[in-house]
């Protein structure tokens, strides 16, 4: 459409250099590190809000 713009996430990325496998598992390490901190924040988040008695 005319008047929308594209997401940031569609766009496209530069390419990089490939880096050292052991900077590349850090950095996968380091992403699945944050989701799974994030997902445990939320849980708790929702639990403090349904939970009896408080």
């Amino acid at each position: 459409m005319p008047g929308r713009r594209a997401r940031k996430s569609a766009q496209q990325s530069p390419t990089r250099a490939p880096a050292d496998p052991e900077v590349e598992c850090a950095i996968q390490f380091r992403r699945i590190g944050d989701k799974l901190n994030f997902r445990q924040k939320l849980l708790n988040l929702i639990s403090k809000l349904f939970r009896s008695g408080t």
